[in-house]
């Protein structure tokens, strides 16, 4: 009775310092990302980006001072330890990365943070038991499963609807298909990026002592796998002869006219002003 209630009372008391722990680290590590967040990755302008960026190293750095606190008073073996502290090594590498070209949408970082962490923290369980008998073993391995199968597909499913099904699928809509062929022009009012299957893409244009081929024509590989047939590369031909002969700069702006949809085929009009 009484060593039950010394193991209940310890157990109470750990979890109330583990408590602890994670609250003041999560202050300081949301506190230390808010603040880098709003002076050097986003600015004041994304105020809300700035929160949910404190949010997540609240969390990182919070959960992270409860695995070392848990390291150092229970002692679990080495391969938990490791097991447990790899996924913020990684997470914190990954940052590392991402640091200097935030441009990484951050739930990626959440997200492989949040998966790594998950697997860990089972393989610590399993190691924790490992002579419990094949029970434990086979438990690990169906939430092992799970974890890993339902991430993968999460991560297709989402690579595949940002990408178009790999360009497969095309645009969501003829407009959309119409500008993003648009932009793929190196004298592009959009500059040298342009939106391709929901991407910012950079264009690969000439530049520096090659500028002047911007006037000749010449546009970004891409043009070629976003067209289809002879006919909308034609269409596009008088525009490139312009920029040739006049040399300077020439700007088109397109407005929908008219679209008609024929079953599969859709006939779409444009007023085409040249600035």
């Amino acid at each position: 009775m009484e060593i039950n209630a010394k193991g209940r009372r310890s157990r109470v008391t750990g979890v109330a310092i583990g408590g602890l722990v994670f609250v003041m680290a999560a202050c300081l590590g949301g506190a230390a990302g808010a603040g880098v967040g709003l002076f050097r990755l986003f600015g004041e302008t994304k105020l809300s980006t700035v929160a949910t960026f404190g949010i997540c190293c609240a969390l990182v750095v919070g959960t992270h001072a409860v695995v070392i606190w848990w390291a150092i008073a229970a002692r679990p073996g080495r391969a938990s330890v490791v097991a447990t502290q790899v996924p913020y090594l990684m997470t914190y590498c990954a940052f590392a990365v991402w640091w200097p070209d935030p441009w990484w949408p951050l739930g990626y970082l959440a997200w492989g943070w949040a998966a790594c962490t998950a697997v860990g923290v089972l393989t610590a369980w399993w190691l924790h038991g490992l002579r419990s008998g094949p029970r434990r073993a086979i438990v690990y391995l169906c939430a092992l499963a799970v974890l890993v199968g339902g991430n993968t597909i999460a991560v297709g499913a989402h690579v595949w609807t940002r990408t178009r099904g790999f360009g497969l699928a095309g645009e969501l809509t003829p407009s959309a298909a119409v500008q993003a062929l648009e932009a793929t022009s190196c004298l592009s009012d959009t500059g040298d990026f342009y939106h391709k299957a929901g991407e910012m893409t950079l264009a690969e244009c000439p530049t520096g002592e090659n500028h002047h081929e911007r006037y000749e024509g010449v546009h970004d590989e891409e043009f070629d796998e976003l067209i289809t047939s002879d006919q909308p590369r034609a269409a596009w031909e008088k525009w490139w002869t312009v920029q040739n002969v006049y040399g300077y700069f020439v700007e088109l702006r397109f407005k929908l006219h008219e679209q008609q949809e024929h079953g599969e085929t859709v006939v779409m009009t444009f007023n085409v002003e040249f600035a």
